[in-house]
């Protein structure tokens, strides 16, 4: 119910005219805001899927934390994680109820649950992070790496400089002004407070997964520079049916199921192409052209 929630609040508010100026940046949001009406064909095209995303590499219990995305709870992310329990991963919810923004003392009890759950499996943990959660995910990379594996992002804004009002930025922005009115002392939140650091590619293995039509948040914003251990995934999709997308499925299956030691790009081959990453034009979406393998300390 959180994704649809969403994506109705999307659809409705984008018709409230913004300021002239940005007035390009409304006609643009609209016409994206219209294509999130999506979500509900992608939750649903799961099913007839299912079969063939059984056949997504396997786990080994590795253990994993899904960060659910702004406004949204851990019911957002159930099937994800269902799925990803039935293919062998110990997966965790973030157990906060309902995200209400970056804020510090929301951070502090995710630190403190990275760190019980390592304590738990005795292995570091991969986040998998929706929207504004993969913000989170970033964060606890950056101050946590003796304790984080990898990270994933699922049309996550992190270069989103800040602070940004609304008809600024390429993001949807009465969702910006909603988030302002929810946390109207964001300004002086310690999180919020210094460097961006989610904007800064985490020191440990991170996948950017991203859709170009996304209706929330500009595709630019949610993706990385390429780097030995830093890659960028596109799919076709909308922002609010990310947690429902049979083709994020496997390829956070794909990403989790990596090796501890050793971390290796996406495989761009010709089954990922055709049946799962693959632009509008055709071509491979893999944007990782560097086939080097990555060591991690432990």
């Amino acid at each position: 119910m959180d994704g649809i929630f969403t994506h109705i609040l999307v659809v409705l508010t984008h018709y409230k005219k913004q300021h002239p100026m940005a007035e390009h940046l409304h006609k643009m949001t609209l016409m994206s805001a219209l294509m999130e009406l999506r979500a509900p064909l992608e939750a649903l095209s799961l099913l007839p899927t299912f079969p063939l995303l059984r056949l997504a590499p396997k786990g080994q219990g590795q253990p994993v934390m899904i960060i659910p995305g702004f406004l949204a709870t851990d019911n957002s992310t159930y099937v994800l994680r269902r799925y990803l329990k039935r293919q062998g991963f110990n997966v965790y919810g973030w157990d906060l109820g309902r995200n209400p923004g970056l804020r510090d003392e929301i951070y502090r009890k995710l630190e403190e649950k990275v760190i019980e759950l390592y304590g738990q499996h005795q292995e570091k943990i991969s986040l998998v992070g929706w929207s504004l959660g993969g913000l989170y995910a970033r964060i606890l990379a950056h101050r946590l790496p003796e304790y984080v594996r990898q990270v994933v992002t699922l049309g996550s804004p992190f270069n989103l400089a800040h602070p940004k009002s609304a008809s600024e930025v390429e993001v949807s922005g009465p969702i910006l002004r909603i988030y302002e009115r929810l946390n109207p002392n964001a300004s002086t939140d310690e999180l919020m407070n210094g460097e961006p650091i989610w904007e800064i590619p985490p020191p440990v293995p991170s996948t950017s997964i991203y859709s170009e039509s996304d209706g929330i948040a500009a595709w630019r914003y949610c993706v990385d520079p390429i780097n030995p251990q830093t890659e960028n995934l596109r799919i076709s999709g909308s922002h609010t049916g990310m947690t429902h997308n049979p083709m994020i499925y496997y390829a956070v299956a794909e990403r989790l199921s990596q090796p501890a030691r050793h971390w290796k790009p996406f495989d761009s081959n010709r089954f990922h192409r055709f049946m799962f990453l693959r632009a509008a034009n055709g071509e491979a979406t893999f944007t990782n052209s560097n086939p080097a393998t990555v060591s991690q300390s432990e």
